[in-house]
């Protein structure tokens, strides 16, 4: 197969870095990697990369000095779907991915992606392919960070998913407030979205989407590579 007709996919996020490499418009495999165990120099440099990142401007020059051929997602291009946002040129490129990921599944249907990781992030693409935006709010570990850093006692603990309603001391209390809160927050966000559109397709991707239980609602559906779908969607409207 010609190099010309692969592409390298990289979601470059807070916490990791998630490669994949498409082919023939399908992905092939998805790795995952810390920045500091990133194989550059292992990749093929005359395959296109197609990338989004949140981190920092080190990186894009490491892959510009890197790739013969770089594609970098920005709000400003062509789009598989309409932008109502009202300020496109704030919008997160990881949220711009997801919801050009929304424009190429359940068409003619409201549908939403629910993206847990650092944050929590709730992205809106209407029945005429329009995005509306969504929401922003802390993530599990920022959550648990924010507690310890903003208070003279309390600890910073290792995320541990509780069940219980009632803290009976302060480890367990803080892990009723951290996982619990976090949980409700999303179901809230959730119900109150399906109440107003109940035809709503649902897509839940990010790092911390194992630990929210979706138990038997229809509609809904985990998929852990949507951002990285909405980068070769955005890559396959530029050719």
């Amino acid at each position: 197969m010609p190099v010309s007709q692969q592409v390298y996919l990289l979601d470059a996020g807070n916490t990791q870095l998630k490669l994949a490499l498409a082919q023939d418009g399908l992905i092939q495999w998805v790795k995952q990697y810390t920045l500091a165990e990133f194989p550059l120099k292992s990749l093929n440099s005359n395959i296109p990369l197609a990338y989004s990142s949140v981190v920092n401007e080190e990186l894009t020059d490491t892959l510009v000095s890197y790739f013969t051929e770089l594609f970098e997602i920005k709000h400003d291009m062509n789009l598989p779907f309409k932008m109502a946002y009202q300020s496109p040129e704030t919008l997160g490129r990881d949220r711009l991915c997801n919801a050009a990921a929304l424009s190429q599944k359940a068409s003619g249907k409201p549908r939403l992606a629910i993206d847990l990781g650092t944050c929590i992030k709730f992205d809106f693409l209407n029945e005429d392919q329009e995005y509306l935006g969504g929401s922003i709010s802390p993530g599990l570990q920022m959550r648990a960070k924010a507690l310890a850093y903003y208070t003279a006692k309390l600890p910073e603990l290792p995320i541990s998913p509780s069940q219980k309603l009632i803290g009976t001391n302060s480890q367990t209390s803080i892990e009723v407030g951290t996982f619990l809160g976090w949980q409700k927050e999303i179901e809230g966000l959730l119900n109150a979205y399906l109440e107003r559109y109940p035809e709503l397709v649902v897509y839940l991707t990010g790092g911390d989407a194992a630990h929210f239980d979706l138990g038997q609602k229809n509609g809904i559906f985990v998929h852990e590579n949507l951002t990285l779908e909405g980068i070769l969607s955005l890559y396959q409207s530029h050719e």
